[in-house]
């Protein structure tokens, strides 16, 4: 073969086509490799952002779990030493602190126009009759109300939280 008569022409532009292509290809690769890092960086990004409203979130309930706690037993603890817990327009708890009259019993007693024996009794073995005063019984029933009241309070908080976060909630 003599390179006289070889193509140089179509060889010179075979070359040129392939290195257009070739320029091209690595040219459109880095491109789209740029794209990806970005979108990876971006998804990141959302992902930092969630973890953190998150950890937000996590915190707000802890504060009002401990406030709620916190309050319970001090409430609780004014209550053991007889004080006044809830004054205002729509609760009030106190046990009444000993000397202090009151119109309703500590013992309870039936009414004079009533038998003191049930119509249909059942029977209490002697075993299992516990004695629970007035007393105690008004300081369960307190206690109880405390814990309700903390709940709603603690539901209440928590509902409030979620709400306020809601409206924050970084879309997918």
């Amino acid at each position: 073969m003599s390179w006289g008569l070889f193509p140089w022409r179509w060889f010179a532009a075979a070359v040129l086509v392939l290195s257009i292509f070739a320029a091209g290809f690595m040219a459109g690769q880095r491109r789209i490799e740029r794209a990806w890092t970005v979108e990876r960086l971006q998804q990141q990004a959302v992902v930092l952002q969630q973890s953190l409203h998150v950890a937000q979130v996590h915190t707000q309930q802890e504060r009002i779990n401990q406030q709620i706690l916190t309050d319970y037993e001090n409430k609780k603890s004014l209550l053991a030493r007889r004080g006044p817990v809830l004054r205002d327009s729509a609760h009030s708890l106190c046990i009444s602190a000993p000397g202090v009259t009151s119109p309703v019993p500590t013992i309870a007693e039936p009414a004079a126009s009533t038998d003191a024996s049930a119509a249909h009794a059942v029977p209490d073995p002697p075993g299992d009759a516990t004695m629970i005063s007035c007393e105690q019984l008004a300081r369960d029933a307190t206690d109880t109300t405390l814990m309700v009241m903390a709940w709603q309070r603690w539901y209440a908080e928590q509902a409030q939280v979620q709400s306020h976060t809601s409206e924050l909630a970084i879309p997918p």
